[in-house]
């Protein structure tokens, strides 16, 4: 039996891991969605006014937009992923130089 037992404990941990892909319910996705929109608004806000946008703020929402993908990576494929880094470009990168540069080494992950 001693025998045995190292043997049913990796059978156990062997059998948990297969791959289980989530498949994002409708709910989820409407909340995706609404993330990545209110994400967008952030930036239009940060960078509204006549002055130059705080580049410490951009900063900051960058890193929030790059979780936010990172978050859901394995819900979106990697096309859509460098897709929505992409379209975040235009709103940063004029404002915070190093933001896009960060946006644009993030897409080469995916």
């Amino acid at each position: 039996m001693r025998r045995l037992a190292p043997l049913l404990v990796l059978a156990v941990l062997a059998a948990g891991c297969g791959e289980k892909r989530h498949h994002q319910t409708e709910a989820e996705r409407v909340k995706m969605v609404n993330e990545f929109g209110q994400a967008m608004v952030n930036f239009g806000e940060a960078t509204k006014g006549s002055g130059p946008a705080d580049e410490t703020v951009m900063e900051q929402l960058t890193n929030q937009y790059i979780a936010l993908t990172r978050k859901y990576a394995d819900d979106l494929e990697s096309a859509q992923v460098r897709q929505r880094l992409t379209d975040a470009l235009p709103q940063v990168q004029p404002w915070c130089l190093p933001c896009g540069v960060t946006l644009l080494r993030e897409r080469a992950r995916y």
